[in-house]
């Protein structure tokens, strides 16, 4: 199978599981992945699809009308015959939209996933609103990363029969949980500082916490962008800053050690005032991998990612007093912590495996490409 990849941008520290699932479904197929934008202008090694004379007119064009035309068409088109392209992955769906025209003209057939803000972000629904539905039509498959995407998906028109649920998942195998029960009250939060994270209200329940448990911390893990100021403002104010620690952008090892000498797991993700909302969070699977009870909201694929009073606790969005509540509880038992987290790392490997996922997109593909010839 010769299976073409697209992404957004190839760099993105918020994306590591798309460059997992390339790097996954390289052991099943042939991957070639292009990215660089919503409709992708690059190749793998960041070569441009089209000639410069053509990408030029491409940008020129589509300043004037809104839209692509040949000329954006022409380089992603060439190289999908080039290479042989017998399938495309899309991530995201308002990527997928712009890859209908090319695999249509190719009668290649195309896969798109769903990870969240492309099915919730009203901005974006509103904006394509009239192309979606082509999309819906032309696609094999349309994949939600989580049980509320697949509803939302058949609320915005798509044939149910059409999508399936398969979650971006972890290897558990990166994750090293604690072998003994820790009597530190150390917590981490891994995510971008944006609305649907609710970082603000984390920090509230957190502030509750300390004023019972002052030896209590927290490490937030993020790009020092969006909301991250008013974080940061935020804990200046309730005069809590040798509680509660901003990192940055960390590397995927240097997040692993961190989860591995915390206590517990922290995210508050809520429906952002646009609409945007989670898929399902892969920090939050992460965690989990790592042996560590979470805290969180009964908000989109993390009703099914945690089993509420077993992996961990899940609270209603902006519930920071029951969301305090359930982090004492964590703090003041630790062997409670231990069990919550070993029962989740099971559940992970279970349900969560990102073998198993990639398995199942494959299978997906293979599918696509029966149906077509």
């Amino acid at each position: 199978m010769q299976i073409c990849i697209t992404r957004s941008s190839r760099y993105a520290y918020s994306e590591t599981f798309i460059r997992d699932q390339i790097k996954e479904f390289s052991e099943l197929a042939q991957v070639h992945s292009i990215h660089s934008g919503r409709f992708p202008e690059k190749d793998e090694d960041g070569n441009l699809l089209s000639p410069k004379v053509f990408w030029g007119i491409h940008k020129f064009v589509k300043l004037f009308t809104g839209r692509n035309n040949y000329f954006s068409n022409y380089g992603v088109k060439k190289y999908l015959q080039k290479k042989k392209i017998d399938v495309v992955l899309t991530n995201y769906g308002i990527s997928a939209v712009h890859m209908v025209p090319v695999c249509k003209a190719l009668n290649i057939p195309l896969l798109a996933i769903f990870h969240g803000h492309d099915a919730t972000d009203r901005k974006l629904l509103q904006q394509y609103k009239n192309k979606y539905p082509r999309l819906f039509e032309y696609a094999s498959y349309l994949i939600a990363v989580s049980e509320d995407i697949k509803t939302q998906l058949i609320k915005m028109g798509a044939d149910p029969a059409k999508i399936e649920v398969v979650p971006c998942g972890v290897d558990s195998s990166k994750f090293k949980p604690q072998t003994s029960t820790s009597d530190k009250k150390n917590f981490i939060s891994v995510g971008r500082f944006t609305p649907k994270k609710g970082p603000l209200h984390t920090i509230r329940a957190f502030y509750k916490v300390i004023q019972e448990e002052p030896n209590a911390t927290l490490t937030m893990v993020g790009s020092k962008s969006g909301l991250c100021g008013k974080c940061e403002q935020l804990v200046a104010e309730l005069g809590i800053e040798k509680s509660i620690h901003f990192t940055g952008v960390l590397g995927p090892d240097e997040i692993s050690n961190l989860m591995s000498s915390s206590l517990g797991f922290i995210q508050h993700s809520i429906t952002a005032p646009n609409g945007d909302t989670e898929g399902t969070p892969v920090s939050v699977m992460e965690a989990s991998s790592s042996g560590l009870p979470i805290i969180s909201t009964l908000h989109g694929g993390i009703k099914q990612a945690v089993v509420h009073g077993e992996t961990g606790f899940l609270v209603e969005e902006q519930d920071e007093d029951a969301m305090a509540k359930y982090i004492l509880q964590i703090c003041k038992n630790p062997a409670l912590a231990k069990e919550m987290g070993t029962k989740g790392r099971t559940h992970i490997q279970k349900y969560y495996e990102q073998k198993e996922q990639i398995r199942k997109l494959h299978c997906l593909a293979e599918k696509a490409i029966k149906r077509s010839s």
